[in-house]
């Protein structure tokens, strides 16, 4: 189970929307979509909805400078790890 909710992702210190990410528990596909299609507003492409799992950091990955944890996404199912909706922004 996450806390997380909808998120916009932002690419290590520079603050580019690189990913939107929403756990699967949170949101259907449909509804992932049409979450991101609002918060895009035209502003933003992204490429196609994929799946894949994200957890929480209580310390934050080494290049990332955020004081405290942060999420992220993580390779596998493991500890922490929830399924996560995720599409890329072009």
């Amino acid at each position: 189970m996450s806390n997380m909710g909808f998120a916009a992702f932002n690419d290590e210190g520079v603050g580019n929307v690189v990913s939107f990410v929403a756990p699967k528990s949170d949101y259907t596909k449909e509804e992932f979509a049409k979450k991101c299609e609002f918060e895009s507003d035209g502003y933003y492409k992204y490429g196609e909805i994929q799946e894949g799992y994200c957890r929480f950091y209580t310390t934050a990955p080494e290049g990332i400078d955020i004081d405290g944890g942060c999420y992220g996404f993580c390779d596998k199912p493991g500890p922490g790890a929830f399924e996560v909706w995720y599409v890329d922004i072009e």
